[in-house]
């Protein structure tokens, strides 16, 4: 229950946040194609809570993306940004960046995570990142933390508070 209300939480604070950015139309469908699309991807990771918690990630980030840079992003760019970060969730060392680049639009981007942390208590890794995205010269960093189950290893990241 703790885990939903949580959960909630974080979609009511994106939203408001998101909200608050003075959306136009395009920047809102944006947000709007973007979280359903991010919540298909999501839904197609985990079983049972797992698969939630894929689908609730993958509509953050999607949303996210959609709405703060994704009006200027193509599906290309969306799809090599969400492929990098899930990589590098599970693969990467800390403080080693993995990045992005559409050859189409010369638009880029980098996710490196900065710290593992491990909490055996709660069986939770957590990650936290920073992920750069550079569109027509402009930078935009967003930080965050993402955690997962470790007691199942196809368990979806979840970005936490």
């Amino acid at each position: 229950m703790l885990k939903s209300k949580k959960l909630i939480g974080s979609l009511v604070l994106v939203s408001v946040l998101t909200g608050c950015a003075g959306a136009g139309p395009k920047q809102t469908g944006g947000q709007l194609l973007g979280g359903a699309a991010g919540a298909l991807l999501g839904s197609q990771f985990g079983k049972g809570t797992g698969r939630l918690f894929g689908v609730a990630i993958g509509a953050l980030a999607g949303s996210y993306l959609g709405g703060a840079i994704g009006h200027e992003m193509d599906e290309r760019d969306k799809q090599l940004a969400q492929s990098t970060m899930v990589n590098t969730l599970e693969k990467a060392p800390d403080n080693q960046a993995h990045s992005w680049k559409n050859p189409n639009n010369n638009h880029s981007g980098s996710f490196a995570v900065t710290r593992t942390q491990e909490f055996p208590g709660d069986n939770l890794v957590c990650r936290d990142y920073v992920h750069t995205v550079t569109i027509d010269g402009r930078q935009e960093k967003v930080h965050g933390r993402a955690c997962r189950d470790v007691r199942d290893h196809r368990a979806a990241w979840r970005v936490a508070e």
